[in-house]
């Protein structure tokens, strides 16, 4: 997984202009993961935090938040912690499979990446946060990416112009692979003037099936899914107006078996 640092910190110089911003999103996920757990969480651990931004507004929100983030994007979300918080906000550059925690988190949350790496990959990660992170009662709650929404965007290809007003500096282009074997996601990125130099993300993308069969002998189980805020019944066939059929990720929530 060597190309996950270049990657970040390439397309972070390129979009942390503007993306350090924190949005509607950012807010949008405080509310998700206090439905969730019911209002009873203080600390948080925010995997892949990249620039910073829901983090920020977590520990607005009074909660006590360590994000780990392993490419220069973190250098970006240094400029939230100038900040007074109701709560606390810590960053650490770091491999969050490598990386010792003196504590428990009550959330362990993953925004838009898990599925890096292999299958054997997801279930170490699993394990970790089962073994070493989650307190007892304590939920993950991630983003996971959702294979039948992806291979419909195979080979679509866009280009976008700088628009420095906003914080883009750069002219990039962009191209999407799906790969229905391994059901993963191949996200290509370069400089529309530079295209001898590009950079690409890939992700393993999981059903909601899939993901049932990933999660066996992490110690983890499923208790809720959702796409757009509608419950995902994984015991039944979606109905053809469900959200899952449209939407290119969905929510899952998994605690301590």
């Amino acid at each position: 997984m060597d190309w996950i640092n270049k990657f970040y910190s390439t397309t972070g110089k390129w979009w942390g202009p503007a993306e350090q911003k924190i949005t509607q999103r950012d807010h949008d996920r405080l509310s998700i993961i206090k439905k969730l757990t019911n209002g009873h969480l203080k600390e948080v651990l925010e995997l892949g935090s990249s620039y910073g931004n829901t983090a920020a507004v977590f520990a607005e929100g009074g909660l006590h938040v360590t994000g780990i983030e392993i490419s220069d994007r973190i250098d970006f979300a240094e400029n939230h912690k100038q900040r007074e918080y109701k709560g606390s906000l810590t960053f650490i550059k770091e491999d969050f499979y490598k990386v010792k925690l003196l504590h428990q988190f009550d959330t362990v949350c993953y925004w838009n990446g898990f599925g890096i790496g292999t299958d054997k990959d997801q279930r170490i990660l699993l394990r970790k946060i089962a073994n070493e992170w989650l307190t007892k009662e304590g939920s993950l709650i991630m983003d996971v990416l959702n294979p039948f929404v992806w291979t419909k965007w195979d080979k679509d290809e866009e280009h976008k112009k700088a628009n420095p007003d906003m914080g883009y500096n750069f002219n990039v282009s962009q191209k999407i692979e799906f790969d229905p074997i391994q059901n993963r996601m191949y996200d290509t990125w370069w400089e529309t003037d530079k295209p001898e130099n590009k950079y690409t993300q890939t992700i393993r993308c999981y059903s909601p099936a899939d993901l049932l069969l990933l999660i066996e002998g992490t110690g983890l189980k499923i208790v809720h899914m959702e796409a757009e805020g509608e419950i995902i019944d994984w015991t039944k066939k979606v109905p053809s107006n469900h959200p899952l059929r449209k939407d290119h990720e969905y929510l899952a929530q998994l605690k301590i078996k």
